[in-house]
């Protein structure tokens, strides 16, 4: 595969990708007046649409129901075959009000299958190493209490239960004869066999229940222990021989601890087939212990190497994932004795952030994808010469890869600005990648709005990228209300994707008449190591120069009104908005999700707290500490703002506590500034009802129209 993509490189890559968003619109312009009826094909990932005559229909403008309708794919497992894709099908149910998940299969000549269809969540499918059966989660006996189900593709009927674990079950996978399944769960805990009449009382972090591995044996169900005692377990992969598992695990379940996260290897199944006898981990020696957290560990198909991801920049809590190998048996590294000092890394020299990454049969090629600027993109690397060859070269982004054991076929997830999440197949033997599906047939005829990858300079002089969003119908030299999107994380990034969701959706604002932008600041990911790491003991100053740089570069452009700015964001997006309103009286409103405004009171209280430690310079447990913290946070400059504040919140939420908003909107009342708060009940830090994923559009939409007023001229058109 990597041969024909370098070639397909080198010739100059014949149907080439849109080069820009004017030539896409272009082309398929033409396409939509020809073609009525169409499938669609991938060429290098250059959209062409292609079908029978008929007449285009008019563009509908996007609603808020329009993207909480929107049909999404995800954990897409590829057969063994190359041919066969099994995938999680979600989709908005009114009633009784959730996201129903189901499996499907497509196949490389588009035929869609549905595989399952019960009110219970079906998730996690994983094919069985026969291609015949696929195993799944699903909650459809027990309601909150996921088992392994086992299902024919070949036969059909009702799955079969393969467990009753008192515990829900959190991920499993298939041993490499088919004959075992491993699977995560917390141990069993002995209930009361009498209700007391009042609660007891709850000793903090006495109540950890962490995740154990546990074998299954298909033939007999019977479910053996692999592991015991407080460690908790976040992930695993069975060795090609089936004696050991690979795994990582960190002393709790909390959060807190994640960063101490190493790898182990646990004997697994012994010479006579049974599983071994339990393990402590914490009586284990660590495979792999550096600081920082680990995950992925892979084994690679020979049993030669193991695979895992890490931070290697410096700061462990901060920076890309590397990629990196070490021999499964140091006795046996495969490498020069002058190199077998420390991880090979893959590739050598990326700033790349590598999500996941997946081996190729031959043990000598790894397929990962990682993102860079506003695109994520699949690579592959060979161990040989460590360079990443890109294997995707369009607009957008493509994630959530299956690949086949022989390298040759990928299905993946593809998004564009213009084009809402769908699988997409590549085969090497005719490098023609095609979209296998058509899961939301009605997007094709939205209005959107052209989206353009721009660049400024920060008033220090730092370059800095981010997304504008025109407004539907725009022309050249009118001026338009702007509503600049903050995200959170703050080590995350906004991509070239569809831009349309819950938490954030420029499509609908640009039909409303509005400019929308999206700045990748300075402790964004996707830009390297130093980028992200440039807000450090800093908090919420690098960060608030870049947004107001590019702001006023936006409006020296002559497409912003600079008297109608508007700011919204969730968790560290609604921290930077705050920041902002109360250090300028330039927003017209703002509206903000889970934003922190006290940082020493949510170091206090939140779930994780490594992240702003970083960002304020430690813990605040001097004088001095506890006065960077506060010089740090929105609340104190509150009180100075007048303008207009809308708040939500989820009510359960631990990441950033209910107590903050809380905090805001005493602060806003008090001060007479309009604000309004809107809390959602059961909710965490993200919306997962749809109704309170419509409730908030619409909500934040009207609170943008009401301060920030669209021409009437531009609004009608």
């Amino acid at each position: 595969m990597d041969r024909a993509f370098a070639n397909d490189h080198r010739a100059g890559r014949e149907g080439e990708v849109l080069r820009s968003e004017k030539s896409e619109e272009r082309r398929v312009g033409e396409s939509q007046g020809r073609w009525g009826s169409r499938f669609r094909v991938l060429v290098g990932l250059g959209v062409l649409l292609l079908g029978g005559a008929g007449q285009a229909q008019p563009r509908q403008p996007l609603t808020p129901e329009a993207i909480v309708g929107l049909h999404r794919a995800s954990d897409l497992q590829l057969a063994a075959d190359g041919r066969r894709v099994i995938f999680v099908r979600s989709h908005w149910e009114p009633q009784p009000d959730r996201f129903q998940t189901d499996l499907w299969m497509v196949n490389d000549a588009r035929e869609l299958v549905r595989l399952t269809s019960h009110p219970g969540r079906d998730e996690h499918p994983r094919w069985a190493p026969d291609g015949r059966r696929v195993a799944f989660l699903s909650d459809r006996d027990t309601p909150g209490s996921r088992q392994i189900f086992l299902l024919s593709t070949q036969v059909g009927g009702e799955p079969l239960a393969l467990t009753r674990h008192p515990m829900p079950i959190e991920q499993m996978e298939w041993a490499p004869s088919g004959r075992y399944l491993a699977f995560l769960a917390a141990a069993p805990v002995e209930e009361p066999t009498t209700r007391p009449p009042v609660a007891p009382p709850v000793v903090i972090e006495d109540g950890d229940r962490p995740h154990q591995l546990w074998i299954l044996e298909i033939a007999t169900g019977r479910t053996t222990p692999l592991t015991q005692g407080r460690h908790h377990l976040t992930s695993f992969q069975w060795s090609p021989d089936e004696t050991r598992i690979v795994c990582t695990a960190r002393p709790s379940s909390r959060l807190l601890d994640a960063s101490a996260t190493e790898i182990y290897l646990l004997p697994a199944v012994g010479p006579e087939g049974a599983p071994r006898s339990p393990r402590e981990i914490a009586q284990l020696a660590p495979f792999i212990q550096a600081p920082g957290a680990e995950r992925d560990p892979r084994f690679s198909p020979n049993g030669r190497w193991i695979s895992y991801l890490a931070r290697s920049d410096g700061d462990p809590e901060t920076g890309p994932d590397r990629l990196h190998l070490v021999p499964a048996d140091p006795a046996t590294d495969p490498r020069p004795i002058g190199e077998r000092s420390g991880p090979l890394l893959l590739p050598a020299q990326f700033d790349g952030y590598i999500r996941r990454h997946q081996w190729v049969f031959d043990s000598q090629r790894i397929v990962f994808q990682a993102g860079q600027g506003a695109h994520e993109h699949l690579y592959s690397v060979l161990l040989a010469d460590r360079k990443p060859l890109i294997l995707t070269r369009t607009d957008g982004v493509n994630s959530d890869f299956s690949l086949a054991p022989d390298g040759l076929s990928i299905a993946f997830l593809h998004e564009s600005p213009r084009l809402s999440t769908e699988i997409a197949y590549l085969n090497a033997r005719i490098m023609v990648p095609i979209f296998l599906t058509e899961l939301n047939p009605q997007a094709s005829q939205l209005l959107l709005g052209q989206v353009e990858t721009i660049r400024w300079r920060s008033r220090d002089g730092a370059s800095i990228e981010g997304l504008l969003v025109y407004p539907v119908g725009y022309r050249t030299g009118q001026r338009y209300p702007l509503v600049t999107y903050l995200h959170g994380g703050p080590e995350s990034a906004y991509l070239r994707g569809f831009l349309a969701d819950w938490s954030a959706f420029p499509q609908i604002y640009a039909t409303a008449g509005y400019a929308v932008f999206l700045p990748n600041y300075r402790g964004s990911s996707h830009y390297g190591p130093l980028f992200a790491r440039a807000n450090t003991g800093k908090a919420g100053e690098v960060e608030t120069e870049d947004i107001l740089s590019g702001i006023d570069h936006l409006i020296d452009r002559g497409i912003a009104d600079g008297q109608r700015l508007g700011l919204a964001g969730w968790s560290y997006g609604g921290y930077l908005s705050a920041l902002l309103i109360g250090r300028t009286d330039r927003f017209r409103a703002a509206a903000w999700g889970a934003g922190l405004v006290n940082a020493v009171s949510y170091w206090g209280t939140a779930d994780i707290v490594a992240q702003r430690e970083r960002l304020h310079g430690g813990p605040p447990l001097t004088p001095e500490a506890t006065r960077r913290y506060d010089e740090q946070s929105p609340l104190s400059r509150l009180a100075q703002t007048r303008t207009p504040v809308l708040l939500f919140h989820g009510e359960k939420d631990a990441r950033v506590p209910l107590s903050q908003t809380h905090e805001a909107y005493r602060r806003l009342r008090r001060s007479g500034v309009d604000v309004q708060m809107i809390v959602y009940p059961n909710e965490g830090h993200a919306l997962t009802v749809p109704s309170y994923q419509l409730d908030k559009i619409k909500r934040e939409l009207a609170w943008m129209v009401r301060y920030l007023p669209v021409d009437p001229a531009v609004a009608g058109r």
